[in-house]
């Protein structure tokens, strides 16, 4: 499981890992979406963005742990990167 990963390798590298809701909330890139019942295709065009943005941000964060020169980091953070390209992938052909 990534969360699993991504905490082991905050303490591999001397950080803390996120233990509570409160903590994931304070630092999550994703709004929540409104509450309320939505339209199957809705909800896959919502997890499709939701996807996309993850794989923008973790561009951005490769290469900004790339340029600080933490390869390990750089290419865990590619695997997850991969993982949600995959799933956005498979999310698209559902709304073709």
């Amino acid at each position: 499981m990534p969360w699993s990963e991504t905490a082991e390798r905050s303490r591999a590298l001397g950080g803390r890992a996120l233990g509570s809701m409160k903590e994931f909330l304070s630092k999550t890139r994703l709004a929540e979406s409104p509450s309320g019942a939505l339209k199957e295709d809705a909800m896959v065009a919502a997890l499709l963005s939701d996807h996309e943005a993850l794989i923008r941000s973790l561009r951005k964060d490769v290469d900004e742990v790339a340029h600080l020169g933490d390869q390990g980091t750089a290419d865990f953070l590619t695997g997850l990167m991969q993982t949600h390209e995959k799933m956005a992938w498979m999310l698209r052909s559902f709304l073709n």
